[in-house]
């Protein structure tokens, strides 16, 4: 080959990697050409990560692989996401993806469509005895009334602490507690008032979370000193009335009322929306709520009772909200098993157990 030949050769090369490198560097960078634009566009992605993984990813309606699984190089806009997997039902969600920016669904749970579900008891002790607190509510009553010479009439919003036997309750916006003598009940020790103008509260960590009735404003106690804290600078009025219960981790705290569940940040979301400490979100029911707990496994899901049937519903507020129609059945209890991943409900006289 001739010297000149081969010196074309080369600036052609040479010519080549000036010009496709930095195309090489840009799309590593995240930057796609746009041919009906004719411009660079800086794209973005969307992670998903299910539990089960292995589901089929579409975005669009195109097969884009199996969760779990992080999809790149996506234009800026809203996305159609849908996830399927065998026996389970489907799972959907506009996503926005933004430029430079990871969109997250790093909470997908996919509910079987068909639950293996086991009789576990009927109604015998063990049935009766499996959603009842450990004290006798009768025999309560009369201790504190044996206690306080009826200066305590009515006893309300009743929480036991478990660890400790300590059993907490409200009476004229006043927070006591009995330490429950299991053996000799008359034996209980109850303390005195630990905090005043108390609309509601939950036992939260080593202390307990209590709302101030003339404020409005959401109080952290620490049950050594009795030291109240502030928690959050503005009022939540709509958590005054309505039953308290905490995410397993404290990062959520969940107002349960007749047909709505509102649900305050007490830290940043990481479910993939905006959610910030001191936020709010509500969701809507048809039907009257039961009972309501939280799906401890991801902390991102609650279990409502309602009076036909079980849902399983997502925190995830991006549209749509899977909400699914778990079990149906007439006016179920429901309490959840850490050890055993299964979910127990009641049903007529029975008691069920399934996994989930």
């Amino acid at each position: 080959m001739k010297r000149e030949i081969r010196r074309i050769i080369f600036l052609v090369f040479v010519l080549l990697f000036i010009f496709i490198s930095p195309l090489v560097i840009l799309y590593a960078w995240g930057f796609k050409f746009d041919f009906a634009n004719r411009s660079l566009v800086d794209t973005g992605g969307i992670y998903l990560k299910s539990l089960p993984s292995g589901a089929q990813i579409y975005i669009n309606g195109s097969p884009r692989g199996k969760s779990n699984a992080l999809i790149q190089n996506l234009r800026p806009q809203i996305y159609n996401i849908n996830l399927y997997k065998e026996g389970y039902y489907p799972w959907r969600k506009n996503i926005i993806v933004e430029f430079g920016m990871v969109s997250r669904a790093n909470n997908i749970l996919l509910i079987p469509q068909n639950p293996e579900i086991s009789n576990v008891a009927d109604i015998s002790e063990a049935y009766l005895t499996f959603f009842e607190e450990p004290y006798d509510s009768d025999q309560f009553l009369a201790v504190i009334k044996e206690k306080t010479r009826s200066k305590i009439t009515k006893p309300e919003n009743i929480r036991v602490d478990k660890n400790s036997n300590k059993i907490y309750f409200l009476s004229n916006n006043q927070l006591y507690y009995i330490e429950w003598n299991k053996i000799n009940p008359r034996q209980s020790v109850l303390s005195s008032v630990l905090v005043n103008n108390v609309a509601n509260y939950a036992l939260y960590k080593n202390g307990l979370m209590y709302q101030r009735s003339d404020n409005g404003k959401i109080y952290e106690l620490d049950l050594t000193s009795l030291v109240s804290a502030e928690f959050f600078t503005r009022a939540y009025p709509s958590f005054v009335k309505c039953k308290w219960l905490f995410s397993s981790d404290y990062k959520k705290l969940l107002c349960q009322k007749e047909k709505t569940i509102e649900v305050l940040y007490l830290d940043k979301s990481t479910n993939g929306c905006d959610f910030k400490k001191g936020d709010t979100d509500k969701m809507d029911f048809e039907q009257k709520i039961l009972d309501v707990i939280w799906y401890p496994k991801t902390n991102e899901h609650i279990i409502v009772a309602t009076a036909d049937s079980i849902l399983v519903t997502e925190l995830d507020n991006r549209e749509p909200r899977n909400s699914i129609r778990f079990i149906s059945i007439e006016n179920p209890q429901i309490k959840y098993d850490t050890n055993r991943n299964a979910l127990y409900f009641s049903g007529g006289k029975l008691l069920y157990m399934t996994e989930l």
